[in-house]
């Protein structure tokens, strides 16, 4: 299964089948679904990130860098280690 949004829904779609034949749990597919749920919410971070915080791409522009958790300050040019004050 790929890794992207397209595989996601595969997952989720087997995922429903296979509780729809009675080879999955109800408490099986909730765990997949909070995890899918969780994955979708750090992709839509990353998405408003991507789209709001121009000042956070590397030195030439080409790359988004990590968005810093637990702080409001904002990285330095082409850091993710640093911190501006």
């Amino acid at each position: 299964m790929e890794r992207t949004s397209a595989g996601l829904a595969q997952a989720m779609f087997e995922e429903m089948d296979a509780l729809k034949q009675g080879s999955s749990t109800p408490q099986q597919a909730r765990a997949k679904a909070a995890i899918a749920n969780v994955i979708i919410g750090v992709s839509r971070l990353e998405m408003e990130f991507a789209r709001f915080v121009t000042d956070a791409r590397s030195v030439d522009g080409s790359t988004l860098q990590p968005l810093l958790m637990g702080t409001n300050r904002k990285p330095k040019k082409g850091k993710t280690a640093q911190l501006e004050g």
